[in-house]
């Protein structure tokens, strides 16, 4: 589904943005170690999912979900987000032995997509 939100948009599409960007410089810095990229990778996929519960938990909240099933249903769903959280943090740096600074860079993408737009909105008001 679409985000109606043109600002979280924005940030969606600039995380993912940042995200590549720094997969690219890690994997130039790592002179051709695919394990930096991949780390990079691995932490904006954690980024996603702890972006999509949040999301998910705002809505049910806010009362995007209506009715008592449905807010019952968007509680699990945003519980089990975090595990799945849990989860892939545990395979991306126990398992796959991802560089941690790699998968911080990727877990960070969000928060560059969205101190871009906050240097972007201060630029308009100027």
């Amino acid at each position: 589904m679409t985000e109606p939100d043109p600002l979280l948009r924005r940030v969606e599409r600039n995380g993912i943005l940042a995200c590549a960007a720094m997969a690219a410089l890690a994997w130039a810095v790592a002179r051709g170690d695919v394990n930096a990229p991949a780390g990079v990778f691995g932490g904006g996929l954690l980024a996603w999912i702890s972006y999509r519960g949040i999301k998910g938990g705002i809505d049910v909240m806010t009362g995007g979900v209506r009715g008592g099933t449905g807010v019952a249903i968007g509680l699990v769903k945003f519980f089990t987000r975090y595990a799945i959280l849990v989860i892939v943090a545990y395979v991306i740096m126990a398992r796959f032995r991802m560089p941690p600074v790699a998968v911080i860079a990727g877990a960070s993408s969000l928060v560059v997509a969205v101190a871009f737009e906050a240097l972007r909105g201060s630029q308009w008001k100027s």
